[in-house]
């Protein structure tokens, strides 16, 4: 039996999870500015399937899986950040493209694939929910365990939704000057965000 209470539950938790800015959601709004609202919503689809996963995870009481996940939280934030770093490389080297070069570039398949490894690679998901399982009242049963998983997928995959589709209504309204300082504030902060991973203030996962 569906528990509505339970599937709110986790589609509000799939949408705090997916909404803070962050790296992957400068990756999606770039996607999406210089791809496509399709190429974008593949790429945030990669992200809510990634989202998804560890909330299966936790929900099917894989612990062992999750603490080998956390354990190896500094080689996660390193690989993570060297990639971010190369995607910023991307975006600042990037011209500003035509709409019509948006709407064919890049691969959905290639650009949900490299969200989905990326955000299995972000630390801070993992301690999300680390976090939330922690507080969490113990899911009873494979029902209660897939309403979650469910939820916390349709709810990161609904904010990617309605992100990609803002961005790409504003694509148009965009000179190319806005969109290659756009590209400019987007790669230096990703540039940022990675060098704050390999700094000792990131998170990091609990010894």
């Amino acid at each position: 039996m569906l528990e509505p209470w339970l599937l709110l539950q986790s589609v509000l938790a799939g949408i705090a999870v997916a909404a803070p800015v962050g790296p992957m959601s400068l990756l999606c709004m770039q996607r999406t500015l210089h791809a496509g609202p399709a190429q974008g919503l593949a790429f945030g689809a990669g992200i809510a399937a990634a989202d998804g996963s560890y909330a299966a995870l936790g929900a099917f009481g894989l612990s062992a899986l999750t603490s080998l996940l956390l354990a190896g939280g500094q080689w996660l934030r390193i690989g993570g950040a060297l990639v971010l770093l190369y995607f910023a490389v991307r975006i600042l080297r990037t011209p500003p493209a035509a709409p019509a070069r948006r709407i064919a570039a890049g691969s959905h398949w290639r650009g949900f694939a490299s969200a989905y490894g990326l955000t299995l690679a972000n630390p801070p998901t993992i301690l999300f929910f680390a976090g939330l399982f922690a507080s969490l009242a113990p899911l009873s049963g494979l029902s209660q365990a897939g309403v979650f998983t469910f939820g916390v997928f349709a709810g990161s995959l609904l904010w990617w939704v309605v992100l990609t589709s803002i961005i790409a209504n504003t694509a148009s309204k965009l000179s190319p000057a806005v969109l290659r300082w756009i590209n400019r504030v987007s790669g230096l902060a990703l540039i940022g965000l990675a060098l704050y991973a390999l700094s000792p203030l990131s998170p990091r996962a609990p010894p």
